[in-house]
């Protein structure tokens, strides 16, 4: 209830500040509007009514000075339009006259501008669209495509179905990087002449060969890669097997269209034909020659030199502590009762446990073209996780910490022990982080090849 009715007086106060405010503001128009500083005033007066749509002295004020600061900008467009030799100064000027009119309806305040005004934009403005398309067709011819394409997003903001207008802004914005595409792609740099095709087929698709072009990149760059199967150091093959398996997956998710990884079913019987299926592959020669018989450029390989689980045991320690409870009392002189708050002794339970996972891998990129090691790390990862709560029998509300025999008054050691009290009382099991290990160790190992392959790939 408290809480309900402190929201309620801070909003009542936040709309009397901003009525304040508004008032302030409107008695500064005033004093200005009977300087004669009309502009100024219109400011005032503009504020005040943002501040409160209810202060009529406000909208008065700004019907009144709005009007005044409008007629300057509509003269404005009129002497522009007038001298006939920039169209463009004379459209901008009406449509800042035609801003100003919008922003104060918005405010419930309606100021006028004459008809004659709206007819003389529009002839303006027809002929400045006839300039701007003039102006951008020469850029086109000039191959200028870059100015080309700020002219004719002009052309769309003033009238978006001007001609072919939109279909130019297009070309204009297409072709440039069209052709950065093609000769990117004819020098060789494939990576890059697919970024520049790409944002082409994704704004117009049947822009000239242009997806055709991107084929052509990915064909002529794509960089095909096997994961063989890790060898193990340790017992747990399974995990040698999981690890590649998840390799596998985290380089095909890359999504990287020069990045192709060999289909696990032509990997399965290639390896079996050769009789690696299980052992894995420890050494480079033999990792050449499965490669190749794969049609590889180059073969990941890898070996698991270290994995543990360390599941803790669940330890226990018994504390002190005290659990408050209250009496009734009566008092003597008056015999009022009251209630008086009382400790007597109490003892709660503690419990730790903390589960760790040890991996450590070691892989390497082998070139199939020259037998060259591109990448060779070693992962060396942990995961841990822990519960530490704490257990109490009695009321755990009134459960407080001891320190030498006495009430705990800290209020930090009283916050830990209701912290512990509330704790979580789950932990992960090995299991379980042994798999997000693995997981989190391929994707960091798919994330160095890609890495690696995408320096080498022009």
């Amino acid at each position: 209830m408290v809480r309900h009715l402190s929201i309620a007086l801070l909003a009542i106060a936040s709309v009397l500040a901003g009525c304040t405010g508004s008032k302030s503001y409107a008695k500064k128009g005033e004093k200005l509007d009977v300087a004669g500083l009309y502009a100024e005033a219109a400011g005032m007066f503009e504020e005040a009514a943002r501040r409160s749509t209810k202060n009529v002295e406000a909208k008065i004020g700004l019907k009144k000075n709005g009007q005044l600061l409008l007629n300057d900008k509509l003269s404005a467009f009129f002497k522009s339009m007038a001298m006939g030799t920039a169209k463009g100064d004379a459209v901008n000027a009406y449509l800042d006259a035609k801003a100003y009119q919008d922003r104060i309806g918005r405010l419930g305040v309606v100021l006028e501008i004459p008809d004659h005004y709206k007819v003389d934009f529009e002839r303006v403005k027809d002929e400045y669209l006839v300039e701007l398309y003039n102006e951008g067709q020469a850029l086109m011819a000039k191959e200028d495509y870059k100015a080309a394409e700020q002219v004719f997003a002009r052309i769309a903001r003033l009238e978006p179905n001007y001609k072919d207008a939109s279909s130019l802004q297009s070309i204009a914005y297409l072709e440039p990087l069209y052709r950065s595409g093609k000769a990117d792609l004819a020098a060789g740099a494939f990576r890059k002449a697919y970024a520049a095709l790409d944002q082409v087929v994704k704004r117009d698709a049947g822009y000239k060969d242009a997806a055709a072009l991107r084929q052509e990149c990915v064909t002529k760059g794509q960089y095909t890669i096997a994961v063989l199967p890790f060898s193990s150091a340790i017992k747990r093959a399974d995990i040698s097997a999981r690890l590649q398996g998840n390799a596998i997956t985290a380089l095909t998710e890359a999504r990287d269209p020069f990045l192709k990884v060999v289909d696990r079913e032509n990997l399965e019987r290639i390896l079996e034909e050769q009789r690696l299926g299980l052992s894995g592959v420890v050494d480079e020669q033999t990792a050449v020659r499965v490669g190749n018989l794969m049609g590889a450029q180059a073969v990941l390989i890898g070996t698991v030199t270290d994995y543990r689980e360390e599941a803790g045991n669940l330890r226990q320690s018994t504390r002190n502590g005290f659990e408050a409870y209250r009496v009734e009392m009566v008092n003597k002189e008056t015999g009022e009762k009251y209630l008086e708050t009382r400790y007597r002794p109490a003892r709660y339970t503690e419990f730790y446990q903390e589960n760790k996972v040890f991996l450590s891998v070691n892989y390497r990129l082998v070139s199939m073209e020259t037998g060259e090691v591109l990448v060779s790390k070693t992962l060396d990862k942990q995961a841990d996780d822990h519960m530490y709560y704490a257990n109490y029998d009695g009321n755990r509300e009134a459960l407080l910490p001891a320190l030498n025999g006495a009430v705990d008054p800290n209020d930090r050691a009283r916050r830990e022990l209701r912290t512990l009290l509330n704790a979580p009382r789950t932990i992960k099991s090995t299991a379980t982080m042994g798999s997000e290990l693995v997981r989190t160790a391929s994707s960091q190992l798919a994330s160095t090849i890609q890495a690696e392959l995408n320096s080498r790939l022009p």
